[in-house]
């Protein structure tokens, strides 16, 4: 018997072990919960801490809110007599306000001065200021600063109050989206002549060139005041753009007043701002005449050292206008075609600056006689229309392509002659006049381009 109680003894005595570790665990666990609270012993070593709470904790690019700092006095004696919060990289403060104290601020920071009425926020007491920015255009994260101190007038240093570690996360948030770039509805720019100032609507005719700058969620941001750069798109025409090219936006809108194109052409306009760029705008194109339509008909020419082109329409609501130019533009069509002419480009331009889809065109394109000569085809008749135009049309066999003018993809191609089943675009004729100048007339449609 006394044989089996040595085991049970020493079962007994394993038990008491474990409780007296389990207990030296639990008594670890309560010594660690002070090491956890860094923000305490910081605190109490210097006696004066502050804690800080900021809501809303993220924001949308570019886009305004009030950010609300939330201010708790730890210290246990001395009073919190002002802040100073500084804006994130890129934010742009635009006010600041408090309850019972001075405020002041700058784009880049706010000072709070004699908080609750210079009587200084006590201990354990919160107090709330807010400040309204701007948040920046791009970016992941952004950080607030902020400083606190004892004295009312925010000077001095040495009575500054400690930010609370445990609140210095607070300062952090994630920018939600990044802003971009547009032309607006009104602001597209309009067809118009060479050095005339680009507006809406044609013949310079319209308000100013517009770009807005939109928010993170896609919306004006309505309090941006950033500069904004225009310039001319990709695939343009030759000529150089003039006028004042960067202004700063009012309200998100960048109006641009005074700019001109010195060369005829198809157009784009691209806009940047805060390393964003905008797509290119409508297509437009700068031309040597336009020609407003008062009657049933409308005509306009132009002309170069080598080509002159002629045509003719009918207005299809009442406001349109005729633009013609000469150069500017370059595409090919395909078989064994080798241009000669400069490029002929015309188009019937409603009041909107849109082109009339259905406009129907007589033209002739006249080559001069020196050019004709120096081209080693002096019959007529070998002489082809290399035709442009954003409609699909039937061209010679082997001749159909594409080309970009002016940011718009193009059809190409040789016209066919009309016939009475081949309409327009299509060759009438081709004759030599007593000048030697070789004319070819021609039917087209829409918003076309022609060289021989």
């Amino acid at each position: 018997m006394k044989g089996v109680a040595v085991p049970k003894a020493g079962f007994i005595i394993a038990r008491v072990s474990f409780g007296v570790l389990a207990a030296g665990m639990l008594g670890a666990a309560m010594l660690a919960a002070p090491a956890a609270e860094a923000t305490s012993s910081t605190c109490i070593a210097s006696g004066k801490c502050f804690a800080v709470a900021v809501s809303p904790s993220n924001a949308v690019a570019e886009a305004s809110a009030a950010f609300t700092f939330t201010i708790t006095n730890e210290a246990s004696t001395q009073s919190l007599g002002s802040v100073q919060i500084s804006a994130p990289a890129g934010f742009v403060i635009t006010g600041a306000s408090a309850a019972s104290a001075s405020v002041s601020f700058t784009s880049s920071s706010a000072v709070f001065l004699d908080l609750l009425s210079g009587q200084g926020l006590p201990p354990s007491a919160t107090t709330t200021l807010t400040v309204t920015a701007t948040a920046a255009c791009s970016g992941e994260t952004y950080q607030w600063g902020i400083e606190a101190k004892q004295s009312n007038n925010f000077n001095g240093s040495g009575n500054d109050f400690q930010l609370d570690p445990a609140s210095a996360g607070n300062l952090s948030g994630t920018l939600n989206g990044s802003c971009s770039l547009a032309f607006t509805s009104d602001g597209q720019p309009a067809s118009t002549v060479v050095g005339s100032v680009i507006t809406s609507a044609p013949s310079s005719g319209g308000g100013p060139v517009k770009v807005q700058i939109l928010d993170g969620s896609g919306l004006l941001a309505t309090t941006s005041t950033a500069a904004v750069t225009i310039a001319i798109g990709p695939g343009s025409g030759p000529g150089s753009l003039s006028g004042t090219t960067t202004v700063n936006a009012s309200a998100g809108v960048a109006s641009f007043s005074d700019l001109s194109i010195n060369a005829v052409g198809a157009y784009t306009l691209v806009a940047t701002s805060q390393g964003t760029t905008s797509p290119p705008s409508n297509s437009f194109s700068i031309s040597n005449m336009i020609q407003p339509c008062t009657g049933s008909s409308c005509s306009a020419s132009a002309s170069s050292t080598t080509t002159m082109g002629t045509v003719t329409t009918s207005p299809t609501t009442s406001g349109e206008s005729l633009a013609v130019g000469i150069g500017g533009v370059s595409y090919s069509c395909g078989g064994t075609y080798h241009p000669v002419s400069d490029p002929f480009s015309f188009g019937l331009f409603k009041s909107s600056g849109v082109a009339d889809a259905n406009a129907q065109f007589a033209g002739m394109l006249e080559i001069f006689k020196s050019t004709v000569e120096a081209s080693g085809r002096t019959g007529a008749s070998s002489w082809e229309i290399c035709y442009a135009s954003i409609q699909p049309f039937t061209a010679l066999p082997g001749t159909s392509g594409t080309a970009v003018i002016g940011g718009v993809l193009n059809n190409t191609g040789l016209l066919p002659d009309c016939t009475s089943t081949q309409g327009a675009p299509c060759v009438q004729a081709r004759n030599k006049d007593m000048a030697g100048d070789v004319v070819v007339t021609f039917l087209a449609s829409g918003d076309p381009v022609t060289k021989g």
